[in-house]
């Protein structure tokens, strides 16, 4: 037991190792331009040893996004379980995205800048494996949301139609300052900040419409 244990135990570590030497990889050259032989060279390994533990540079990029999208849900979900109103939920999550994504900065960058370079290479069961981690997330989302329609405390829109209002809203505002930040007159905090406010407006207005069919 104690051997399997520990075989497990450093198998973990030579994955951690070669998730993290990928990953800076992945920020300084780009996804298209880093190899299997650069990502082997950065973490110490043969690039025979690379293919022991992930069987393509596509798999080692949905493994570190899974990572990020783990850690956001979780922290969404705990952060938002203590609030009241759908509302304060709402806040709460936009939050803890920003929040997220200051400590991570290299989880904007990989999932919301370089994905497109990504998935048309993805197999469909690496494809699955991604939406499904995305899902995950606005499940959070969207469960609260429902019961905020049930409660009669935001617009009775279908959860999905909700929950994509606000990630195109606010993902869209961050890659708006990615590429043209140096345009505004305004921060990125303060843009999201009007765009929080613009649809918790929406959503708690037009509370007595019928609920969707």
């Amino acid at each position: 037991m104690a051997r399997r244990l520990r075989i497990e135990q450093e198998r973990q570590a030579r994955m951690t190792r070669i998730l993290e030497a990928t990953e800076q990889l992945f920020i300084e050259k780009g996804y298209h331009d880093t190899s299997i032989n650069d990502i082997a060279e950065a973490a110490d390994f043969s690039r025979t040893s690379i293919y022991q533990y992930f069987s393509s540079k596509e798999e080692i990029y949905i493994h570190i996004l899974e990572q990020y999208t783990d850690l956001l849900a979780e922290r969404v979900a705990k952060a938002s379980a203590a609030a009241v109103t759908v509302p304060e939920k709402i806040r709460i999550f936009l939050g803890e995205m920003r929040q997220v994504m200051k400590e991570k900065p290299n989880f904007f960058k990989l999932y919301f800048i370089q994905r497109h370079q990504v998935e048309p290479r993805l197999s469909p069961e690496l494809r699955t494996q991604l939406n499904a981690k995305r899902r995950m997330l606005e499940n959070v989302f969207r469960d609260f949301y429902r019961r905020g329609v049930e409660a009669g405390e935001v617009r009775a829109i279908r959860p999905k139609d909700a929950s994509n209002l606000f990630f195109a809203q606010i993902t869209g505002m961050m890659l708006l300052h990615e590429y043209y930040g140096e345009e505004f007159d305004v921060t990125l905090d303060e843009h999201l900040n009007q765009s929080l406010q613009m649809y918790l407006e929406f959503v708690e207005d037009g509370k007595r419409q019928a609920p969707w069919s």
